[in-house]
């Protein structure tokens, strides 16, 4: 009877051994839960229209998210007061933080086209008033690649102009975002259009700005003289002072004389050798 015993009094000892070790593992944290942060934008920004940078987060405790958007070639610093970018998100002024599972969107309009940088941190409260600059618990990147505005210039004549006669010259313009579009007429030369409008103080036949579109401007033209000429159409960003167009067009056009008629070309006779 002894001997039947002793192994059940082994088997109750092992089953409290088992319940102190179950509550122990209960009591510690679970092992690799560590604060994290990831970002998303639209996948294709544009220039001077707005989006959202979105970001979700996790925080064991409060946390405040920072979002700032670099420069094409500038990478993220450490922390959000020593980094070049622009901040996206508003001062945390009298906010405890987030714990936790969460999320939030900031507005992002980039003013120029490039690969931007968009910085993320999660950093601590660093007081009840100025919470901003407490210590950074995580922090990451993501690259956009924001694209120029889709622009279209198009010039054109409702009809053949004359020697010593107005006429009318046609522009139309499309644009994603507002630009400013210039139309300046000179003699043509075989350098053709030049690169902006700033760089002759030829009259301005058309000079205003267009959103959207397709928009038909059109223009008057003084009598010209027989002879070639060229016209030309430049969009610029409005603040840019016609120095760096995105777009341009140009239209030849031949007042009193026509288009000189392509040479024929020479056809070369091959021998045949017997």
């Amino acid at each position: 009877m002894n001997t039947n015993q002793a192994p059940k009094r082994r088997g109750r000892r092992g089953l409290a051994l088992l319940a102190i070790s179950a509550l122990a593992a209960l009591a510690v944290p679970a092992a690799g839960w560590a604060d994290s942060m990831t970002l998303a934008a639209p996948s294709t920004p544009v220039q001077e229209i707005g989006g959202q940078v979105s970001w979700s987060a996790s925080s064991e405790e409060p946390a405040l998210a920072v979002v700032a958007a670099n420069n094409p070639g500038v990478p993220c610093a450490s922390t959000p007061a020593a980094d070049q970018g622009t901040t996206l998100t508003p001062g945390h002024l009298l906010e405890g933080g987030h714990v936790g599972d969460w999320s939030g969107s900031a507005g992002f309009t980039p003013p120029t086209p490039g690969a931007y940088i968009l910085c993320g941190w999660l950093e601590e409260p660093a007081g009840l008033i100025e919470t901003d600059g407490g210590p950074i618990t995580t922090s990451t990147s993501l690259q956009v690649q924001v694209r120029a505005p889709v622009i279209s210039l198009k010039l054109s004549l409702p009809r053949a102009p004359q020697p010593g006669r107005p006429f009318v010259l046609n522009l139309t313009a499309t644009s994603e975002v507002q630009r400013h579009v210039v139309v300046e007429g000179m003699t043509a030369t075989k350098h053709g259009c030049p690169i902006n409008s700033s760089v002759e103080n030829d009259q301005h036949l058309i000079d205003q700005d267009v959103t959207g579109g397709p928009w038909r401007l059109a223009s008057n033209v003084e009598p010209l003289r027989r002879g070639t000429y060229i016209f030309c159409a430049w969009a610029d960003p409005t603040e840019d002072s016609g120095l760096d167009p995105q777009a341009s067009a140009s239209l030849t056009v031949h007042v009193g004389t026509q288009a000189p008629a392509p040479r024929p070309r020479k056809r070369h006779r091959h021998r045949h050798h017997g």
